[in-house]
């Protein structure tokens, strides 16, 4: 599969291999490969890339192509912003602020994440499950020109890319696809079968090209690559709809309710600790009416958003929301007392902090006129006697008061049989 996808506004025209600089006074081939290149032998390369005859009278102004492969550079300050879980950088364990030298291999495992930043801003952000390598990572001496260059070869890569000057290249890829952007958000997508490859275009326009077909993807759009060539254009998927996306979260697992439109593959859905998800800590995809659950999450703040998948593969458009995890939560039991025709009820706290209790109790054919409803209880248990045969139900909320307010967790509703 040939497939380059170029940004329409970075197809100049020139050899990727080169960089073009304007003759400016008292420069030549000699002073070009002086002040530029690696090395001052370099004019000879310059003048066989340009037919060059005569070095001496090459008109100020006259585009000179300059040899990418032997411009003089200094690496890119590209570190570690943030990750979690299983991340290795050639195959050490990731450290916040680590560098990453060029050639570096990314690798996430199963509930991992990496977001990495350049000196630039640009942010590089990888779920679960990706394999990655820092191609280019030069900035270099020829105008402080920045190059860099990363290749998807599993998994997911995002990048967040602010507005590069002219000849300055940022590329993200796969091994079927290049994306040359300036100035854009968008996605790419592998599988490591090699069947499918996917761009989706969050702002700026690419130009997609596989083969003889070409085509131009702008803002809002995504397409898929298989070695076939190139699918039809499709628009991103509006967000899905979460249920109560900013309620708190007390249960032992987090979980969201997310419908799943019709035709739709599936969806993906992250939770991050950072609004522009750099920091992402779970992610999940679902593929039917399941909700979307995530473990082991501790108390905080956070963030949810979620995107469709196509049944191409291609992922559409998502809306963060705040939440709030607090375990809160009380495990509950029954069981004879020694008082006789005693029932202690007794329960356990879910979470952490000052807990306070509720308990009630009814008769199962009355539900609404309760035996018992006490409030604000410090003890883990209570004894309740003199019930007359006959089918209960009850109940325990654990409470406390923090700065949100009053937050009151209950329980199930468990049913307790007295047969004498």
């Amino acid at each position: 599969m040939a497939v380059c996808l170029l940004m329409a506004s970075a197809a100049s025209g020139q050899n990727d291999d080169f960089i073009e600089h304007r003759l400016k006074a008292d420069e030549s081939p000699f002073t070009l490969a002086r002040d530029y290149l690696a090395s001052p032998a370099g004019h000879r390369a310059i003048m066989q890339a340009n037919r060059i005859t005569d070095p001496r009278r090459i008109p100020v102004g006259t585009v000179i192509r300059l040899p990418r492969n032997l411009l003089a550079y200094r690496p890119v300050n590209l570190r570690v912003e943030a990750f979690s879980g299983a991340v290795t950088i050639n195959g050490q364990p990731a450290t916040r602020g680590m560098p990453l030298p060029e050639g570096a291999a990314i690798r996430t495992g199963r509930n991992g994440f990496v977001s990495l930043r350049g000196e630039s801003g640009s942010v590089l952000t990888m779920p679960t499950n990706t394999h990655a390598q820092l191609v280019r990572a030069r900035i270099y001496r020829l105008d402080n020109l920045q190059d860099i260059e990363l290749k998807v070869l599993g998994g997911r890569g995002e990048a967040i890319v602010p507005g590069l000057r002219p000849r300055e290249r940022f590329r993200i890829g796969t091994p079927g696809t290049v994306s040359a952007v300036r100035g854009t958000t968008f996605r790419v997508g592998h599988d490591e079968t090699g069947a499918r490859s996917v761009v989706e275009v969050v702002e700026g326009a690419v130009a997609t090209a596989a083969g003889a077909q070409e085509a131009l993807t702008g803002a809002g759009f995504g397409i898929a690559a298989t070695p076939g060539g190139l699918g039809a254009q499709e628009r991103l998927a509006a967000p899905p709809e979460i249920t109560a996306p900013g309620a708190i979260q007390t249960q032992p697992a987090v979980s969201f309710a997310i419908a799943l439109p019709p035709a739709a593959a599936g969806i993906r859905t992250q939770i991050a600790r950072d609004a522009g998800f750099t920091d992402i800590i779970g992610e999940t995809i679902t593929t039917g009416s399941e909700p979307a659950t995530f473990t082991d999450v501790g108390d905080g703040r956070y963030f949810v958003r979620a995107r469709v998948i196509s049944a191409s593969g291609i992922e559409g458009n998502s809306e963060a929301f705040s939440f709030r995890r607090k375990r809160l939560g009380a495990t509950a039991s029954a069981e004879p007392s020694a008082l006789e025709d005693g029932y202690r009820f007794a329960w356990l706290k879910d979470g952490k902090g000052e807990t306070t209790y509720a308990f009630q109790l009814w008769n199962a054919a009355s539900p609404a006129d309760l035996i018992i409803d006490e409030i604000a209880l410090d003890s883990q248990g209570i004894v309740v006697s003199d019930l007359a045969p006959g089918a209960y139900e009850w109940r325990v909320a654990a409470m406390q008061v923090d700065e949100d307010g009053l937050l009151q967790v209950w329980g199930p509703t468990q049913r307790l049989n007295v047969t004498e």
